[in-house]
C-alpha cells in the first residue's frame, strides 16, 4: 500500500512509498483510514525539527476510520464499526502514569506518525484501548479533528481552567488556537485572538467562531509597548510554535494571572524568568489527553458545542501530499486533510 514516510533524520526525505499492510495482532484491530488530518508537528518532522522521531516511519497521528479486521482478543468491536483512534499507539501500563490514568505522560510512549507507523496510508494497526466508536451525527471527515479538540480540552479544562468573564488572549490562529477559542467561550471567557497578517483568513474565522476581538502581532507588540494592552488578559494562551511568544506572553497577562502553553515547538526560548516571581503567574504546560478527554471532545463535538467542521478548508489524496503540506505550511489552509 501506499504511504508518506519520513525515510531519513533531516530536512526533507519524505516519500510516497510503498509499505507492506499491517498484519492484525491480539488485542488490535485494522483501521482503514477514511481521513487524517496534518499537524504543525508534521511540518516539523518535514523538516527534521521534531524532537525524538524515528525513521522509517508511516507519517499521520490525527485520524478516524472504519474498522476493517479484528484481532484475537477484541469482543466489542467488529469490521464497519466507524471509530477514531487516540495518539497512543504503545503506552507501558505499568509505570506511575499509566496506572493513575494519564498514559499521555507515560515515559515509554510511543505515537502514531512519529514512534510507529501512523494514518498516512490505507490502513493501521491500532491497539483496543485506544479506540472510540463515532456516535451519529460526526462523520468520518470531521472525526479527524477529534484529536485536535482533546488536546484544546486537555489543556483548559483539565490542566487549567477559564472563569466566567474571564478575559482570555490566544495566541495562534491554527486549529489548536482556534479550537481554544471555543473551550474557552464554552467556559465563559471572552476571547482575543491574535495572528500575524498571512493569518487573516484564519482571524476572520475566529470572529465567526466567537472571538469577541481579533489583532494582528503587531498590534499586539504595539499595544504591549505603549501600555494600553500590557497585562491586560487574565488568561494567555499559546498555542503557536514560536518561541519568541512566550516573552509576549508574560508581559500581556496580568499579575496573579495564567499562562497556558500547548503550542509544540522545537525552539529555545529565550525571556526574563524573574517576571514569573514577579507576576506573581501560573505558567501551565499541557501535553496531549486521554480517554476521558476524548469522550468528552466525542460528546461537544457531537453537540454541535464545539464546530470542527468549518476548520476544515482542504481535502487531497495522499498522492498529493506535498500541495496538502504546502497548503498547511503557506497557511492558506486552516484544516487540511488527507485521505487514502
Amino acid at each position: 500500500m501506499k504511504a508518506v514516510v519520513k525515510q531519513r533524520i533531516g530536512d526533507g526525505f519524505v516519500e510516497l512509498t510503498d509499505v507492506p499492510e499491517p498484519e492484525v495482532e491480539p488485542g488490535t484491530v485494522i483501521l482503514a483510514m477514511g481521513a487524517a488530518g496534518i499537524c504543525g508537528s508534521d511540518l516539523q518532522i518535514l523538516h527534521g525539527r521534531f524532537h525524538g522521531y524515528v525513521v522509517p516511519c508511516v507519517m499521520g497521528h490525527e485520524f478516524a476510520g472504519t474498522i476493517e479486521r479484528v484481532g484475537p482478543g477484541v469482543s466489542n468491536l467488529s469490521p464497519g464499526d466507524r471509530v477514531v483512534s487516540e495518539t497512543h499507539a504503545y503506552t507501558c501500563g505499568e509505570c506511575f502514569y499509566c496506572r493513575s490514568g494519564v498514559y499521555n505522560l507515560c515515559p515509554k510512549r510511543k505515537a502514531f506518525g512519529y514512534g510507529t507507523n501512523g494514518a498516512f496510508t490505507r490502513f493501521v494497526r491500532v491497539r483496543k484501548e485506544i479506540i472510540h466508536k463515532l456516535p451519529e451525527g460526526i462523520t468520518v471527515r470531521d472525526a479527524a479533528l477529534l484529536e485536535p479538540t482533546s488536546v484544546a480540552l486537555n489543556a483548559l479544562t483539565r490542566n487549567s481552567r477559564i472563569a466566567p468573564g474571564e478575559s482570555v488572549l490566544i495566541i495562534g490562529p491554527g486549529p489548536i488556537g482556534l479550537l481554544c477559542l471555543q473551550v474557552a467561550t464554552l467556559s465563559g471567557g471572552r476571547v482575543t485572538m491574535v495572528g500575524t497578517e498571512r493569518s487573516r483568513q484564519r482571524l476572520a474565522l475566529a470572529v465567526r467562531l466567537g472571538a469577541e476581538r481579533v489583532l494582528t502581532d503587531t498590534e499586539l507588540y504595539d499595544g504591549i509597548a505603549d501600555g494600553s494592552l500590557k497585562g491586560s488578559f487574565d488568561v494567555v494562551v499559546i498555542a503557536a510554535g514560536n518561541a519568541s511568544v512566550f516573552e509576549t506572553a508574560l508581559m500581556a497577562v496580568r499579575v496573579a494571572g495564567k499562562v497556558v502553553h500547548l503550542g509544540e515547538t522545537a525552539e529555545n526560548a529565550s525571556f526574563p524568568l524573574s517576571l514569573i516571581e514577579r507576576k506573581n503567574l501560573t505558567v501551565q504546560g499541557s501535553f496531549s489527553h486521554n480517554w476521558p478527554v476524548w469522550e468528552n471532545a466525542i460528546s461537544l463535538v457531537k453537540d454541535g458545542a464545539i464546530d470542527v467542521h468549518s476548520l476544515i478548508s482542504h481535502e487531497y489524496e495522499i498522492s498529493r501530499w506535498r500541495e496538502a503540506f504546502e497548503m498547511v505550511e503557506s497557511r492558506a489552509g486552516v484544516k487540511v486533510l488527507m485521505k487514502p
